[in-house]
């Protein structure tokens, strides 16, 4: 296991997972386990009362299913009672669309509702303890970090620039935790660092069976993309990661730049640089409402200063260069050469180009040119999430650090949001960003999958641990 990387809470989260052929099955067998918990006279009994041997196996093709997820301390008698009064005549709500139920409770009936892609985070995402739960909880998770660890290569290892000695960093010594943040923004390891721990999360959510069907990234994040969807070898994976992070630092000279993130339309953005000829460019186009601008430090500063004068909210992202312009130009030729150095592997399922929007041609040599072009050409992530989405996506999941992606899909299918009767469902595995148990995340994670009817085993989860129990009449 990484060193450091150790568990903040190493109370269990417990899964609870129950399926039915109908509501009034499901009733039944919410209540038996209800029944059964209410007659347990102990932290432990009650444990054995509510696992899994003790239920009906769950399986996601049965019509209708209900998971509950139950942190350290939880009251399970009050989830069960309320999933119980959820699985009326009408069932529980339509797959997928767990969102309006009670925290902890995730229902779902029928069909998924479409295919389910993985979206991985870009450089931004990073923070100090990212992934720590789990990672210091699934050994294959742990198992991708300590590779990545030992392709950098680096004086101090990654594990001690990611997670603190102590694990409760809620609260470190200021200037330590400054120190940290500082060191893991430095582009050769921040790129890593991310990679390592998005790909953990996959091999996490991969141990309960969950597959993609397509995959995307955004910026770095295609890089963990086409390792997802196969066409890049985890070796490959490491070092072009390693690589990738190493040309970028060294780009642009003296002036590396900056990126400026702008709350408005990318239409808008490129309208203000060019009524003030900035020599910037949009180098990430978001969603609707948001855009990203690269350049030289002294134009970004200067686009800063116009969109304090038009109130338009603005904020300087913590990265060390301006990517996706020319001041990475020079970093492009190089990765070209790494990438040329590898194999490029038919793909196991549809990737998504930032650079154009669409799947990655399944031609070995249109897919390595296309992959060369990436550090310099600018990210256009809403027209590949709408192009996600004609193609059949309907539930999005962003694996890795942070959930900044998540909040970007559902800006740009705002119109397509399970209350217009779509079905379209986003959300991370590391939806707290770091705030709660990591484990919690990624348990509510595989209950949503599950809840949606994909093939997610969730009674694969290695916790029985034990819960929290009112007495009766409390």
């Amino acid at each position: 296991m990484v060193q450091h990387a150790k568990p903040r809470d190493t109370s269990p989260v417990r899964i609870a997972a129950f399926s039915a052929a109908g509501p009034e099955q499901m009733q039944s067998r919410i209540g038996d386990a209800a029944r059964r918990l209410q007659s347990a006279c102990s932290r432990e009994s009650a444990a054995e009362a509510l696992s899994a041997k003790k239920r009906a196996p769950f399986s996601p093709e049965d019509p209708f299913r209900v998971i509950l997820v139950v942190p350290a301390g939880g009251d399970i008698a009050a989830l069960l009672s309320q999933a119980s009064a959820m699985t009326g005549v009408s069932g529980p709500c339509p797959a997928g669309l767990s969102g309006d139920t009670p925290p902890g409770i995730f229902a779902g009936r029928g069909k998924p509702p479409g295919k389910a892609a993985f979206l991985f985070p870009g450089q931004g995402s990073q923070y100090v303890g990212m992934g720590s739960d789990v990672i210091g909880t699934f050994p294959s998770a742990g198992d991708v970090f300590e590779l990545m660890e030992k392709t950098l290569e680096g004086d101090t290892p990654l594990s001690r620039m990611v997670f603190p000695e102590k694990p409760d960093f809620g609260s470190p010594d200021a200037r330590e935790k400054a120190r940290m943040e500082s060191a893991l923004r430095q582009t050769d390891i921040a790129q890593p660092a991310i990679g390592a721990v998005s790909l953990s999360m996959m091999k996490a959510l991969a141990g309960f069976g969950m597959t993609p069907d397509a995959a995307a990234g955004h910026s770095f994040g295609e890089l963990t993309a086409l390792c997802a969807g196969n066409r890049l070898a985890e070796e490959d994976f490491y070092r072009l990661a390693v690589w990738r992070g190493r040309l970028m630092a060294a780009a642009g000279g003296s002036d590396s730049g900056k990126m400026l993130a702008v709350k408005a339309s990318p239409d808008e953005i490129a309208r203000i640089v060019q009524q003030n000829g900035l020599d910037v460019v949009v180098a990430n186009k978001n969603s609707p409402e948001q855009g990203v601008v690269s350049g030289r430090s002294d134009e970004i500063e200067k686009m800063l200063q116009l969109c304090k004068k038009n109130r338009v909210r603005a904020m300087l992202l913590p990265v060390s260069a301006a990517f996706h312009s020319p001041l990475v130009a020079s970093a492009a030729g190089g990765f070209y050469e790494k990438i040329a150095s590898v194999s490029m592997k038919p793909a196991a399922i549809p990737v998504y180009s930032n650079k154009t929007a669409l799947p990655y041609p399944a031609e070995t040599d249109e897919a390595i040119h296309l992959f060369g072009q990436h550090l310099s050409s600018p990210v256009n992530f809403m027209d590949m999430i709408q192009n996600m989405y004609s193609d059949g996506v309907r539930v999005f999941v962003e694996v890795g650090p942070k959930n900044a992606l998540t909040g970007l899909v559902k800006s740009i299918l705002g119109d397509h949001a399970p209350g217009n009767g779509n079905g379209v469902d986003a959300f991370s595995v590391d939806a707290s960003s770091g705030k709660q148990s990591g484990l919690y995340d990624l348990a509510a994670s595989v209950a949503r999958l599950a809840a949606a009817g994909y093939p997610v085993d969730p009674e694969a989860w290695p916790f029985d641990g034990s819960l929290h129990v009112k007495p009766v009449g409390s």
